[in-house]
């Protein structure tokens, strides 16, 4: 189940608009883009997450996020203009390296969430997307701004078919 949500995630990360909206969220609504895309995916097989399945996810996702993904994040964005005095080739270097393995610590915490997925079945993945999103939200406690909410949702209307919509 969890490489069918990292392929998932792989694929609908790399159409247009998506990438700029999970950041907004993240950046601008403390989301957890692998908590976005975990909403997407449940819907993309006609699943609605509940309540519980938000919180497990997230009490899975906070002390890898904090302890982990995070600090990788903030030393690669760092690496964005090296300080004075270090070699910017070698830096790019490093912050190529660092960006694969904050690569890695995103699939793995899609793994460990994907684990413990819960949802029901049998609705429009429209619907789902909308509510699942929706979830998150009120979960987080936070408005999310329309726009990358709406981009999610148009780039997620016009591909969840091509990810099989399969059940399992």
């Amino acid at each position: 189940m969890s490489e069918a949500f990292w392929n998932f995630s792989l694929e609908f990360y790399a159409a247009p608009g998506v990438e700029e909206s999970c950041l907004a969220l993240q950046d601008r609504r403390g989301a957890d883009v692998n908590l976005v895309l975990l909403a997407l995916w449940a819907a993309s097989r006609g699943r609605l997450l509940d309540t519980e399945t938000i919180a497990t996810a997230e009490r899975i996702a906070r002390p890898w996020r904090e302890t982990v993904t995070e600090p990788i994040r903030a030393a690669r964005r760092a690496l964005k203009e090296p300080p004075a005095g270090f070699d910017g080739e070698a830096a790019s270097a490093l912050r190529r390296r660092l960006q694969a393995l904050e690569i890695e610590a995103e699939r793995l915490q899609q793994m460990a969430i994907a684990e413990n997925l819960q949802a029901s079945g049998a609705h429009a993945p429209a619907e789902a997307a909308r509510g699942n999103l929706a979830l998150y939200e009120a979960f987080l406690g936070k408005v999310f701004a329309r726009a990358p909410v709406e981009a999610l949702l148009a780039a997620f209307a016009g591909r969840f078919a091509s990810f099989g919509g399969s059940t399992a």
